[in-house]
């Protein structure tokens, strides 16, 4: 099989990623597993798996998805009690208890910067990240990131789940599904036949990102390009240009709980500067 970096034109790393979780509300929700896969313009250079414990009860209904259950987070035979960014897999000898995800949150942080992302629904496991992150009190945040998500570019045709591209594309079926590294390698060789089997995509990243989220100023989509202008994309200003609105709109959007790529736009927006096309 072709390797994802002869396929994309790398110039940072970037990161193939997933989590499992509590639940699907980023706001309350905790991680409980997360996986990775670090390529380069060189190739793979790392692939990282950990359970995490997340302080709370798994619902059952979550474990009946990935199959963690509490006893799994509490003591853990299968990953490194030192988990570090530079860790590899490999089945420990003696139980080792997981890391809570404050544990591991500086070190994330300090991996997860001037990179882009790649996986399945990655946006959402981008912003659940994002919320372990402020809970943990390490500032983070994926602004200005290329987003790479084999379900969307999937959808370029036939909107499908992991479990069925791994099975269009490679003949197989994922019998991981839900395991966060098993995802991780399942959405790696998914995008790979992707790419090899839909020319017309581009390789490099930045084109790569805007045929997947066009004109998408903000993760949540809050701001938009609209014919070459940035526009606001929900409530009352609805539809009108951003340079139109009222500067009181932006100081209240600051003051609110919105996510940091959005208040990013609101900051500039008072200075007067707004997204070009």
């Amino acid at each position: 099989m072709t390797d994802l970096h002869e396929l994309l034109t790398l110039e940072r790393p970037l990161f193939v990623f997933d989590t499992e979780t509590t639940g699907v509300d980023t706001k309350t929700d905790r991680i409980v597993e997360l996986g990775f896969q670090q390529w380069t313009a060189d190739g793979m250079v790392k692939e990282y798996r950990t359970l995490v414990n997340p302080g709370v009860p798994i619902p059952t209904g979550a474990t009946a998805i990935h199959h963690i259950t509490d006893e799994m987070v509490r003591q853990c035979t299968i990953c490194k009690q030192t988990h570090t960014m530079a860790d590899t897999i490999e089945t420990c000898n003696e139980p080792k208890f997981p890391p809570t995800f404050k544990q591991l949150a500086a070190n994330l942080a300090k991996g997860f910067s001037n990179c882009d992302f790649a996986g399945a629904n990655v946006r959402f496991d981008l912003r659940i990240l994002t919320a372990e992150m402020k809970r943990a009190g390490v500032e983070w945040n994926y602004a200005g990131a290329r987003i790479v998500d084999c379900g969307r570019l999937e959808q370029l045709a036939v909107p499908r789940n992991l479990g069925s591209l791994h099975e269009k594309y490679t003949g197989a079926k994922h019998d991981g599904a839900h395991g966060a590294l098993s995802d991780v390698r399942a959405s790696t060789t998914v995008i790979v036949k992707q790419l090899e089997a839909h020319g017309k995509l581009p390789r490099d990243l930045d084109q790569l990102h805007e045929v997947q989220w066009p004109g998408m100023l903000c993760d949540g989509g809050q701001f938009r390009m609209v014919n070459g202008i940035a526009t606001c994309q929900f409530g009352k200003w609805r539809g009108r240009a951003m340079r139109d609105i009222p500067i009181d709109y932006f100081d209240w959007l600051m003051r609110s709980d919105f996510p940091a790529d959005v208040k990013a736009l609101a900051t500039d927006a008072k200075l007067g500067k707004f997204p070009d096309a």
